[in-house]
């Protein structure tokens, strides 16, 4: 069975602390699905969050996740100030959600091996991601401009919050990293504003693709481990 390498959707209002409590292992699974989509990332035995991305820096965001600036970079706001970062709108989309997983064969090794091999796969999968979110900022971080955002700028990278998980919703073996994108990057004039959620959507196809090339070829050097012919950008 094929994994999807590359799945994108947009974040819904609230959703942040789904995200968070998955890491803190807070809640039940029934409960963190009841409560929304953050409790899902944020909560849970899994690794705390990490901040990534040029627009992560910008902010002077780096390291751990915290619920309090995630919150507010979603919102559209400045996460140490709470300051609008450009306009607001009322049907402003929060960010979105792109969910890189690694092939079934790789999530089952990972489950199965002692701490160094687990150790050396999820470097991998972790580089393979950053990589991935590189092609992506470089061609996908675009701010909208003008009335109704029909012109289009360059923008700085992203502000991303990347939540790494061990297992599917339903308990399987599943190595994969949901990357929160926040709507908003700092465009070459110095202003911030939402992004052109076009490039995300016409770049995430070859980010995926880009995502498993780079985990063979790694996976391949540190493990020399041999795959499945490539179908489609995959293999196993």
């Amino acid at each position: 069975m094929k994994t999807i390498m590359l799945s994108l959707g947009k974040l819904a209002t609230g959703q942040a602390g789904y995200y968070l409590e998955q890491a803190h292992g807070s809640l039940t699974r029934a409960a963190s699905v009841s409560s929304g989509v953050e409790d899902y990332y944020l909560g849970g035995p899994e690794a705390a969050g990490a901040w990534e991305g040029a627009g992560a820096k910008a902010l002077g965001l780096s390291g751990t996740v915290h619920g309090a600036a995630l919150d507010r970079v979603l919102a559209g706001e400045h996460p140490a100030t709470g300051a609008p970062l450009g306009r607001v709108l009322a049907a402003r989309r929060p960010g979105f959600d792109l969910t890189f997983s690694a092939p079934k064969s790789v999530s089952v090794l990972f489950g199965i091996s002692d701490d160094a091999l687990r150790a050396v796969i999820r470097d991998a999968h972790d580089q393979a991601v950053r990589d991935a979110l590189g092609y992506m900022e470089r061609h996908a971080a675009v701010a909208r401009r003008g009335p109704a955002g029909v012109h289009t700028i360059a923008g700085n990278g992203f502000v991303a919050a990347a939540f790494r998980h061990r297992t599917s919703r339903a308990g399987d073996p599943q190595l994969h990293t949901h990357v929160l994108v926040a709507n908003v990057t700092l465009g070459a004039d110095g202003r911030w504003s939402t992004l052109d959620g076009r490039r995300i959507y016409a770049h995430a196809k070859t980010a995926g693709y880009l995502y498993e090339a780079r985990l063979r070829s790694l996976l391949t050097r540190e493990l020399g481990v041999e795959w499945t012919p490539v179908r489609n950008g995959i293999a196993d």
